[in-house]
């Protein structure tokens, strides 16, 4: 499974080659005391993704968005937005919507590999 954030990032080069989540799952499972690590990974994630990764939210507009998607023209500029909002975060730029029809297709595209690796 390819690593979404900070949270996986501990879980695959700490945690479990040191031995630690296993001791952890053992002392949960006799004490009957959930280790709510599954929790803290899916925050750590979120608060620190990786480079290229899509939130939940962000993946479920991007569906509704490329299955309406005609290659050619955006419905409204809150899809616009929200297509450069996305681009913009995953790949730390600070680009500006804008009406450059070609600069607006590279974004599209690089959003569309996000989602698609998703």
């Amino acid at each position: 499974m390819k690593s979404k954030g900070l949270g996986d990032n501990i879980e695959k080069y700490i945690t479990k080659p040191l031995g630690i989540k296993a001791v952890v799952d053992k002392v949960s499972e006799i004490t009957g005391v959930p280790c709510n690590c599954e929790g803290r990974k899916t925050k750590l994630n979120k608060w620190w993704p990786n480079k290229g990764n899509l939130y939940q939210q962000e993946f479920e507009f991007l569906e509704l968005f490329f299955g309406t998607y005609n290659g050619k023209n955006l419905k409204n500029f809150e899809e616009r937005d929200m297509i450069y909002k996305i681009y913009n975060r995953v790949n730390k730029q600070k680009d500006k919507p804008s009406s450059c029809t070609k600069c607006l297709k590279n974004i599209i595209e690089n959003v569309r590999q996000l989602y698609i690796e998703y």
